[in-house]
């Protein structure tokens, strides 16, 4: 609440202490009854002013106060209406009273009686305090309250005063209906006070105004109750201290309206914390909120209705006149408080009945959401079980390519491992291929290592023996037809075996060799080593040997010749193709040399070293 709000009820408050002091203990004299005079119309003013004011005032957003729920807003203009209508009541009374008079009834009875009507209605349209349908029952309690006070005051006094004689009839209605209405006011506000404390009445701001609105009827009833007792023994003086609590009533309701509309918002962790203290639990629904036993509010009406019957009876049983004069209408409020008491029942029996059914409903929801999590709690099941299968799957595979079984794989159809175990059998695959490939390069490693281990013995003036594994590899064969140390001629025939010959490109160095291979003849003519019909090869990887021959002095050419009949490819070979003029230079069938170890054509023209290279010099043991 803002300063200039809390100041505005400080002085409200101020005010009236100092009016209640005045005319209580009359100081000031004459002042002092003027003051009591016209305080009632003042207070009727200041609060029809106050509450009206603080009920129709907009709210903005950017004040943090707590904000109209319902039909909250119309409760309180109602209640203002009320307070106005007193006040118009309390002119004309005023008016009468100026000018020496006081008719009853008269125009102010309009605005007097107008007061209690706009109240109730008011009381009744405030925020329910638990549940829908409570507002019907606040209503029907307050009538039972109100019925039964009723036929109780009229056995006690009402009814001895309606039958006085020489007043209209209008005047006796009046002087009953004034204290009913009062008895009616007050029993809607204590069922109010009592029902409200739901999860709308834990708000500071609305518990606050109920409250201080309780406390304004209360001053209100209580001057006039003391009015209508003074007034029908006739010993009523206007102005006095009996007066003042219409003015003090009045205000502290419109002081009310004021602290509903301004006073500061509440957070929702002190609502749920008020809500735990009073053993709730929050925003309930209408079948978790059905009250536990019997409350006071509920056992108040029956408790009137009890004593409403021992007044009908004790009246029954009495045989004087005025007794049998009140008795019709005791009767017939009494039968209207037992229907009342009826209807209430049915409404309670109808809300019971249809709190039953949607319990029904809610059980019937909740067995259908427990059977819904069952069902999803067996697929998890189901679910982590397939899952750990697959993961456990995934792992023996996945162990067994570790331990080197690369041609293990996953075998899952379906599941969320199903990707994975995608990936883990195309990774195998690679490692599968990539196994191949390490061992092959390590052959042809090997291969190589071999075959220049033989080119070096060769060099040391050993004889060449290709190794056995360089037998079965393609690049191999391919890199001693290019070296000449093999010839491929001729299209496939019926022999098998890959036929070799001798090249003079890399042995130009080695003298007078000769070349022995399998089911080969070497023979030797004039001191010169010839190689006629190498042939019959069985297997590529079967090792050939050159051994030196003898020659005389008078050698034409220290290279053999090759022979006239051409080998039959090797199958691993057959498929290599060789330019034109590759083949016709292999397929020369002389050559010789100059002596310094070109490879020359007999016609006398130099032709181009084999690889490239020259022949390499003896090896003298020195690195």
């Amino acid at each position: 609440m803002h300063s200039y709000s809390r100041g505005l009820v400080k002085s409200l408050l101020w005010i009236e202490a100092g009016v209640v002091v005045v005319v209580v203990f009359h100081l000031g004299g004459s002042f002092a009854h003027l003051v009591g005079q016209f305080a009632p119309l003042g207070g009727a003013f200041v609060g029809a002013s106050l509450t009206l004011l603080s009920a129709a005032s907009p709210r903005t957003r950017k004040e943090q106060t707590e904000p109209w729920l319902g039909n909250e807003q119309v409760s309180w203009l109602l209640i203002g209406c009320g307070i106005l209508a007193w006040g118009l009541g309390e002119s004309f009374w005023q008016y009468y009273t100026s000018i020496g008079q006081s008719p009853f009834p008269s125009m102010a009875d309009a605005g007097y009686s107008l007061f209690p009507l706009f109240i109730f209605s008011g009381l009744l349209l405030q925020p329910p305090p638990n549940r829908r349908g409570r507002r019907s029952v606040l209503l029907l309690d307050s009538l039972i309250s109100m019925g039964s006070i009723f036929a109780i005051a009229w056995y006690l006094l009402l009814g001895v005063l309606a039958q006085a004689p020489g007043e209209a009839n209008l005047a006796k209605f009046l002087g009953i209906y004034y204290p009913t209405a009062d008895t009616a006011l007050l029993s809607c506000i204590i069922f109010l006070l009592l029902r409200g404390q739901g999860r709308a009445y834990h708000v500071t701001a609305r518990r606050t105004a109920l409250l201080v609105v309780a406390l304004g009827i209360l001053f209100f009833v209580f001057s006039d109750f003391l009015f209508n007792v003074q007034n029908n023994a006739g010993s009523y003086v206007a102005g006095t201290w009996i007066d003042m609590g219409w003015p003090l009533g009045m205000v502290t309701i419109g002081i009310a309206a004021y602290m509903r509309r301004f006073l500061p918002a509440t957070s929702e962790e002190e609502i749920q914390e008020r809500i735990q203290e009073h053993g709730e639990h929050g925003e309930q629904s209408e079948v978790q909120n059905v009250p536990q036993g019997i409350s006071v509010p509920q056992l108040v009406p029956y408790a009137l209705l009890a004593m409403l019957f021992l007044a009908l009876t004790l009246n029954v049983l009495s045989i004087g006149a005025d007794q049998f004069a009140i008795r019709p209408v005791l009767v017939l409020s009494t039968l209207l408080v037992v229907a009342l008491v009826i209807a209430r029942q049915l409404l309670t029996l109808w809300e019971n009945t249809r709190l039953a059914q949607r319990q029904a409903e809610a059980l019937y929801e909740l067995a259908k959401a427990k059977q819904h999590i069952e069902q999803q709690a067996q697929q998890i099941a189901h679910y982590n079980t397939e899952l750990e299968q697959g993961i456990e799957h995934l792992k023996s595979v996945h162990s067994s390519i570790a331990n080197g079984n690369m041609r293990a794989r996953a075998h899952l159809t379906h599941g969320a491992l199903l990707p994975l175990a995608g990936s883990l059998n195309l990774m195998a695959e690679r490692l599968f291929k990539l196994g191949q490939h390490m061992v092959y390069a390590q052959r042809l490693a090997q291969s190589l290592s071999d075959l220049g281990l033989a080119f070096e013995r060769t060099a040391l003036g050993h004889p060449l023996m290709i190794p056995e594994s360089c037998g079965e590899l393609p690049e191999v064969q391919r890199l001693l037809v290019a070296m000449r140390v093999k010839r491929i001629t001729g299209p496939a025939s019926s022999q098998s075996p890959l036929s070799a010959y001798v090249s003079s490109g890399p042995l130009a160095s080695i003298s007078h060799a000769g070349v022995v291979g399998n089911n080969g003849n070497a023979s030797q003519a004039n001191g010169i080593s010839n190689i006629s019909n190498i042939s019959n090869i069985s297997n590529v990887g079967q090792i050939r040997q050159m051994r030196p021959a003898s020659h005389p002095a008078n050698l034409s050419s220290p290279f053999p010749t090759l022979p006239d009949t051409p080998p039959s490819p090797h199958p691993v070979t057959q498929a290599m193709t060789l330019p034109r003029s590759t083949q016709q230079e292999m397929e020369r069938p002389h050559i010789s040399t100059d002596g310094q170890g070109h490879v020359q054509r007999s016609e006398g023209t130099v032709h181009h070293d084999v690889m490239g290279l020259r022949p390499s010099p003896p090896w003298d043991g020195t690195m």
